[in-house]
């Protein structure tokens, strides 16, 4: 599913959606256009927050935790970044990519490793491994995931809009209200 040749590993922007496996509803539930967080949607939310001290190279932009999926956009540093190990840079809004010259809009191709998927596997797998433990043996999320690389700045703002208004979205599609 990922765009071939494409170096995953690269600085830029990318927007993913997980999906738990059959669309079960796991995390939670929308209420009053609201997202509320199963125990199971706590530990997704809380692995999230943990990527950033984990990997030097990630940026977390806006996320969130649905009933059945998790949408969220992750930067990845340049490698002159990593190298000078900089501090996190939280992104609030269009953060993201303000000041951030080396946040760039270009396909590199080189060799994966610490890349895009490398790092959801992760994620998928320390958070597969805390629900069974927990709460549910048999929670299991989709295979793979879906990406986007993001290309410009109104690219950003529309998934980001996208993210922040999910619940609404979500709570029209599936009330009867």
């Amino acid at each position: 599913m990922r765009l071939q040749g494409y170096d995953y590993s690269a600085e830029g922007v990318y927007f993913i959606t997980i999906l738990t496996k059959n669309r079960i509803c796991h995390f939670g539930e929308v209420v009053n256009k609201k997202m509320n967080l199963s125990d199971a949607g706590k530990i997704v939310e809380n692995e999230w927050k943990k990527t950033e001290e984990i990997r030097k190279e990630a940026v977390l932009g806006n996320w969130i935790v649905m009933p059945d999926h998790f949408h969220a956009l992750i930067a990845f540093r340049s490698k002159e970044e990593q190298d000078r190990n900089l501090p996190s840079v939280k992104a609030h809004g269009h953060a993201l990519l303000q000041g951030r010259k080396s946040i760039a809009y270009k396909n590199t191709f080189g060799p994966q490793s610490r890349n895009l998927s490398a790092l959801v596997r992760s994620f998928k797998a320390t958070c597969t491994s805390k629900i069974r433990s927990q709460i549910n043996p048999n929670f299991a999320w989709h295979k793979s995931f879906h990406d986007r690389i993001v290309r410009n700045q109104k690219e950003l703002i529309n998934i980001e809009n996208y993210i922040i208004s999910n619940p609404v979205r979500y709570a029209q599609q599936f009330s009867n209200t």
